[in-house]
């Protein structure tokens, strides 16, 4: 690892950075996913609405409980402060309100992976125009009898170049992985609990 840093110039050690933050991110938040954030039940809707429907409102807060997700802390919230305030008005806004507020507990630090997949291989392009123009420099400066010469400049650029696509291909497929799961995890949320809406604006 030293000799890559060394070979790679001041340029690998921004990337050196960049790579532990990104897999520190990564590792945390595939973490967080793993033990907070469980797979929704098939049967979650139609058990929740049935007990909604049957006004068995603390059934209902069980069966949210044992989600362990987004989805069902968000619809155990609406229903708590609904069955608190009664107000049949504002379900849209307080269930946005809510799904909000859980939603990005999800999305969080996700931004800074983003950010790395896009700079990471600007940095190794730097990197590798540096690089070049070394080469060339020791090129003018010494004559092309030693390959020696412009080897260092070469393995600069090349370098540079790996290092940031390197760090910036798992970065991105994460970032998309987990911004994909909560596109899901939003559209679950709203399906459910417009069906909720309906129910209770039935009884």
């Amino acid at each position: 690892m030293a000799y890559y840093l060394k070979v790679g110039g001041p340029l690998m050690w921004i990337l050196f950075g960049l790579s532990i933050l990104s897999l520190t991110i990564i590792l945390e938040r595939i973490v967080y996913f793993i033990f907070k954030e469980k797979n929704l039940k098939k049967t979650f809707k139609s058990e929740i609405i049935y007990a909604v429907s049957n006004k068995n409102m603390e059934t209902a807060y069980k069966i949210c409980d044992s989600e362990r997700n987004t989805i069902g802390s968000t619809v155990k919230e609406f229903l708590i402060r609904f069955n608190e305030n009664g107000d049949f008005h504002h379900f849209d806004q307080l269930i946005k309100e809510i799904a909000m507020e859980r939603v990005s507990l999800l999305e969080k630090r996700l931004y800074i992976l983003g950010i790395v997949g896009y700079i990471a291989p600007m940095i190794g392009l730097l990197g590798t125009v540096t690089g070049m123009i070394n080469a060339f420099r020791n090129l003018a400066t010494y004559g092309a009898g030693d390959p020696a010469v412009v080897a260092n400049g070469i393995s600069q650029a090349l370098l540079t170049t790996a290092a940031g696509l390197s760090i910036a291909i798992p970065a991105i497929v994460v970032y998309n992985f987990l911004n994909k799961r909560i596109e899901k995890t939003e559209e679950d949320i709203d399906k459910v609990t417009t069906n909720l809406i309906n129910v209770i604006r039935k009884n």
